[in-house]
């Protein structure tokens, strides 16, 4: 989701795709695969991270199992908290 007008990029990040700390768990089939894998996309997501905000953006990132009125919450804070308003 991205709010332009802010500059506010908002990511809802699976738990297995995303290696959830509480949710995330390796796979016991095929772990040469999928570890790396996996991994990428952590990587991927802190390097789009960094060029976003590098660019002047608010990168919010909420895990897939976050109740959808904190998810809210923390989205409006940073919406509300921003320069660009």
């Amino acid at each position: 989701m991205v709010f332009t007008a802010r500059r506010v990029a908002v990511f809802v990040d699976g738990c297995f795709w995303h290696c959830c700390p509480e949710h995330g768990r390796q796979p016991s089939v095929n772990s040469g695969y999928w570890s790396p894998k996996l991994q990428r996309n952590v990587e991927r997501d802190r390097l789009a991270d960094a060029a976003l905000q590098q660019d002047g953006w608010t990168v919010v990132r909420i895990w897939e199992h976050e109740e959808l009125e904190a998810a809210l919450a923390t989205v409006i804070r940073v919406l509300d908290a921003s320069p660009h308003r």
